[in-house]
């Protein structure tokens, strides 16, 4: 029995040994797998930073590059617009003189002579009186209705005689024309008619809308009857009319 014991007492001390190591390898096996881990954790927390700082220039990078474009777009209409109102500006000024230089102290004005060729007369004369017209339109004027009215005035001196007696009448007076659609007009001037007190008359057709509109001409021809009235032809007293065809043609200024 003692030498079973002397046997037991070291078989006892190898397990108490063994189970101790058994114990000592389980309590160090979590301790590794922890290091092992912590590299793990603190690599993956690493990537998303390198990530962060990696795209954080490219979004300030991109929302840099329309706002510059933005401002070179709001650039561009400016500079446009400004230089439209500036050629605009240049425009209006160039029209401003040519206006002050095609407008002179005779702009309106239409100067206009009309042969007549008489065909009836009164008992003062023996032969039809023949001469001219010079008639002076100015601009100035108003509407009346359908009818434009502009004042005029108008000289002129005529041939005629009563028995071989030669005597030469003269007309002088002021008054207006009326004018319906650039095509039928009237005219008429009171004043000094041979010795006396008188009135010229004139109307007919004028060919304007042809003359300036279709052919582009400064010019214009009125064709119409013409009639003088007075009541001292000669001198002496006697009341005589003259009449016959009058073509006028006027110069407009």
């Amino acid at each position: 029995m003692k030498q079973i014991k002397y046997y037991l007492i070291p078989l006892t001390i190898f397990f108490s040994i063994v189970l101790a190591q058994e114990e000592t390898t389980e309590a160090t096996a979590p301790e590794e797998t922890t290091e092992a881990t912590a590299p793990e954790e603190t690599t993956e927390a690493a990537v998303p930073e390198e990530t962060t700082e990696a795209t954080a220039p490219e979004e300030t990078t991109e929302a840099a590059v329309p706002e510059e474009t933005t401002e070179a777009e709001e650039v561009a209409p400016m500079d446009s617009a400004a230089t439209d109102s500036a050629n605009a500006e240049d425009a209006l000024t160039m029209e401003e003189e040519v206006e002050e230089v095609v407008a002179g102290p005779l702009a309106g004005f239409s100067f206009g002579v009309a042969p007549s060729v008489g065909f009836i007369s009164g008992e003062t004369f023996t032969n039809v009186p023949v001469g001219a017209t010079v008639v002076i339109t100015t601009p100035y004027g108003f509407k009346m209705g359908p009818l434009d009215f502009t004042i005029s005035a108008a000289f002129g001196g005529y041939a005629g005689d009563f028995d071989g007696n030669a005597f030469n009448p003269t007309i002088a007076g002021i008054g207006g024309n009326l004018v319906l659609a650039n095509l039928v007009f009237a005219e008429g001037h009171a004043g000094m008619i041979g010795s006396g007190q008188g009135v010229r008359g004139f109307a007919g057709v004028s060919l304007d809308y042809l003359m300036k509109k279709g052919l582009n001409l400064p010019v214009n021809i009125l064709v119409g009857g013409e009639g003088f009235i007075s009541n001292d032809m000669a001198g002496v007293g006697n009341a005589s009319f003259w009449g016959g065809l009058g073509v006028r043609l006027d110069y407009d200024f």
